[in-house]
């Protein structure tokens, strides 16, 4: 398997060679919805995410929104 190594949420992390934005979200545990996603340091649409192929040394951030009052 080739593998490439990024920053996920801060963190150190290895992923398939081709993997897109869309592969990390089962890693964070969620769906896609309501959630941000930023690669490096651009704001990336969830209509784009699938389209965005991931390449060695990206700092990706998945942030979650969550409800609260």
């Amino acid at each position: 398997m080739n593998m490439i190594s990024i920053t996920l949420n801060g963190r150190q992390c290895d992923v398939l060679k081709g993997a897109s934005i869309n592969d990390l979200l089962p890693i964070v545990e969620t769906n896609g919805h309501q959630v941000a996603v930023v690669l490096n340091s651009r704001i990336v649409c969830p209509e784009e995410r699938a389209e965005f192929i991931l390449s060695e040394n990206d700092d990706v951030d998945i942030l979650i929104y969550s409800g609260g009052g």
